[in-house]
């Protein structure tokens, strides 16, 4: 049971680490754009490159935020419904909702990994800047994927301890 809540803690620190990751991505993509603004307002000279590195940081964002907020419960979910039922029915409900999230997140992780060999076999640079090169940014579609689905196997895997009794016996050691 230790080994479980090992591993279960390693999937919880690795979200962790992605929410903390595009925290600093979202603080990057508001200097560059912030960057942007002034050079392009107040002294006429825009860049080139900062609005397609501020749209690639934003997909970023967009792929590797899932997994963090899936770990802080932060997703869109309908509580009118799943609030008022019991613990273990909340447990079902989730698990039944594991099945569609490996559905969704194992399609990005085939496709998504599919999409970036393609791009990294073509070497593919932006078409508005060929300094920027896009491949890098198609591999967080797999990766997010992927921390996704191992966020989503812990919490059911917690939530099968739910409905085996096992709850507080976890939360005490």
């Amino acid at each position: 049971m230790q080994t479980l809540l090992r591993f279960l803690s390693l999937i919880d620190a690795l979200s962790l680490w992605s929410g903390r990751l595009v925290a600093w991505l979202t603080f990057l993509a508001v200097l560059i754009l912030t960057s942007e603004v002034v050079r392009r307002y107040f002294f006429n000279a825009p860049t080139q490159w900062a609005h397609e590195v501020s749209t690639l940081l934003f997909g970023l964002l967009y792929v590797l935020a899932g997994a963090y907020a899936l770990k802080e419960k932060a997703h869109v979910g309908v509580d009118i419904f799943y609030s008022r039922l019991p613990r273990k029915g909340q447990a079902w409900a989730n698990i039944l909702g594991f099945i569609f999230l490996m559905l969704f997140a194992g399609t990005l992780v085939a496709y998504g990994w599919k999409f970036f060999l393609a791009s990294w076999q073509n070497r593919e640079f932006s078409l508005a800047n060929q300094a920027i090169p896009i491949f890098p940014f198609k591999l967080a579609i797999p990766v997010g994927a992927a921390l996704l689905l191992l966020q989503g196997l812990a919490n059911t895997i917690r939530d099968i301890l739910v409905l085996l009794g096992k709850e507080e016996e976890d939360r005490a050691h």
